[in-house]
């Protein structure tokens, strides 16, 4: 019976310890990817990618694995579109606005990493 007892006691503390872990799941990445997977990738990943689409071919928003090499899309271009679409495209709809979502130095570093991929 304390043998039983005391099982019980040292799985329910184990159980609890290992709660104590659990909290809001960090990205897999830091740095502009790890800002990508948290507040892009729901509508810009391809189907099957990471923080993309379970199932299908596309997402809502365009592909952005070559965003970069398109004319006038430099760092400066993304930043001001990440923080406002509409400041930059006024029929701007689904895009929603980052600049009191994300700091001005993460919209910097995705702004910055966005206009690498060419």
């Amino acid at each position: 019976m304390l043998v039983r007892m005391l099982t019980g006691i040292v799985v329910a503390c184990a159980g609890w310890g290992l709660m104590g872990g659990c909290g809001p799941a960090e990205p897999p990445v830091s740095g502009p990817e790890g800002i990508y997977l948290l507040h892009c990738a729901q509508c810009h990943a391809r189907g099957g990618e990471p923080g993309g689409p379970s199932k299908g071919m596309g997402s809502r928003g365009p592909d952005l694995s070559h965003v970069g090499s398109y004319k006038g899309r430099n760092a400066e271009y993304f930043a001001a579109w990440i923080r406002d679409p509409r400041s930059v495209d006024p029929k701007a709809r689904l895009m929603p606005a980052f600049k009191d979502k994300l700091t001005e130095a993460q919209i910097q570093e995705l702004a910055e990493w966005l206009a690498a991929k060419k």
